[in-house]
């Protein structure tokens, strides 16, 4: 099964994600985004966090890159160490894969989209992963096109349920 989360930026997407993270009990792969933010509590930039804890910088409003979103510069090698590792232990070992987020910035990595089209190809690979709402990219459409795809609107009203929903959907899929 792929459970895909989508919904506006800041409703909580990436904390269903990191909870269903923390509270499986089985064998699971894959990675989450975290903000950056300064004193005054401005976001500055993300971070890539792989589920044994592994992190890098994967976009930030200082340093630069050839690679931008808005005034974010996206390092795109930093984020390949994090995520593609863990998204070929997917692949190759049929495991749950965790992948938040297929969004502009790590789509800058042609190897990420190869592998996302991957997993998202292979019945046997349980899924769970955000998208934005805006359709920003092909293989977004693509993803929320797909049969297998379970498409969940995140919102203030689902999110605090969603975590042991997901965690029953992808137990039974392993």
């Amino acid at each position: 099964m792929k459970v895909v989360l989508t919904g506006r930026p800041g409703i909580g997407k990436t904390t269903v994600v990191k909870k269903v993270v923390s509270r499986f009990k089985g064998d699971i792969c894959g990675f989450y985004t975290e903000e950056i933010r300064d004193e005054s509590g401005r976001r500055k930039g993300f971070v890539v966090v792989d589920v044994d804890g592994n992190r890098a910088l994967l976009a930030s409003k200082e340093g630069s890159s050839p690679y931008r979103v808005g005034s974010y510069s996206v390092f795109v090698e930093e984020f390949e160490k994090i995520a593609l590792p863990q998204l070929e232990r997917a692949i190759r070992e049929k495991i749950p894969a965790i992948i938040d987020e297929i969004g502009k910035m790590e789509l800058f990595s042609d190897r990420f989209e190869l592998y996302v089209r991957e997993i998202f190809s292979d019945d046997d690979i349980s899924t769970l992963a955000t998208v934005p709402l805006k359709n920003i990219h092909p293989v977004v459409s693509w993803i929320k096109r797909l049969p297998q795809v379970l498409l969940i609107e995140v919102n203030y009203t689902n999110r605090d349920l969603l975590p042991e929903e997901i965690i029953k959907i992808l137990e039974r899929s392993v």
